[in-house]
């Protein structure tokens, strides 16, 4: 029986989640990917095959994280006799950052907590005289971050894992910083997918942890900054391309009917959200026929 890419039940489910996802984007960074315009079913006009450079991508949410960093906890319940440091401060390995004494009463030599590695003061908790405690979730004194290579920490969907590759280019934008964005590679993915709770339902999202490194970083990328992060799976260049809905699928064959002339099978390559790859049965410039979806059956309910 001859289907679609889209069934009108299809479209319908999607346009209800698809929208407001796609308005929640543009809002944030005003742009999509940049797809050629064709006229189409709410368009009314026929499409034409346009030679332009296709990028299929895997858009993953992330979190900027610095190369290295380190909490400071109190060793013993006592109180903060001096903080040596504020934040931004530059401090490196082995300055004094912060002392716990037992009683603020203490007499004699004092053994300051040291920074490990070379970075930035960029949070301080604490004040000086304030008791703290080793337990309990209020317990960080002062955290220090090596900022010299920022990465983007991000959950890749398991169905997109076979388009992953180590040594990718990354297009990051964050959420923050609207006027620009910023270029990254992907240096680790996960071999394993992020574990589940016991209570974990066969309906949850399988995601696999990668790690991007950001590679024109600016003072302005912070860690902990929320981002959208687009990996350029693959790339067609100067390929012949067509929208989605002008192109018809039966089985595992595809098909355009042109503007003069019958229903044609063709070949395609690329895709992404948007076009086609075409490499066989269509020419550049040719018009085609948008594919009438209330016209074809509706696809078979599954149980």
């Amino acid at each position: 029986m001859r289907n679609s890419l889209l069934t009108p039940r299809r479209l319908a489910a999607g346009a209800a989640i698809v929208v407001p996802a796609a308005a929640a984007l543009f809002a944030i960074f005003g742009t999509s990917h940049g797809a050629a315009t064709s006229g189409g079913p709410g368009g009314g006009g026929p499409g034409v095959v346009r030679k332009q450079d296709l990028v299929q991508r895997v858009t993953v949410a992330g979190t900027v994280i610095p190369n290295k960093r380190t909490l400071f906890m109190p060793p013993y319940a006592g109180y903060i006799k001096k903080i040596y440091v504020k934040v931004g401060d530059k401090v490196r390995a082995g300055d004094p950052i912060i002392s716990v004494v037992q009683s603020l009463n203490m007499v004699g030599e004092i053994y300051p907590m040291r920074a490990p590695f070379t970075g930035s003061v960029v949070q301080v908790l604490k004040t000086e005289g304030e008791w703290v405690e080793t337990t309990g979730d209020n317990n960080v004194l002062l955290r220090i971050d090596d900022t010299s290579q920022l990465f983007v920490a991000g959950d890749a969907p398991e169905i997109d894992m076979v388009k992953i590759k180590v040594g990718q280019e990354v297009v990051i934008r964050a959420a923050a910083v609207l006027s620009r964005s910023y270029k990254g590679i992907v240096r680790e993915i996960s071999l394993a997918a992020r574990e589940k709770k016991d209570w974990y339902r066969a309906n949850e999202k399988v995601e696999f942890p990668i790690r991007i490194e950001v590679a024109d970083q600016d003072e302005r990328l912070k860690p902990g900054m929320s981002t959208l992060v687009d990996i350029i799976a693959a790339k067609a260049t100067q390929a012949l391309t067509l929208p989605h809905e002008y192109i018809e699928k039966n089985g595992e064959k595809y098909y355009v009917t042109p503007e003069k002339g019958a229903r044609r099978e063709i070949t395609v390559g690329l895709q992404n959200e948007e076009m086609f790859e075409i490499t066989k049965g269509v020419t550049e410039g040719e018009r085609v026929k948008a594919v009438d979806f209330t016209a074809l059956p509706a696809a078979p309910e599954t149980m």
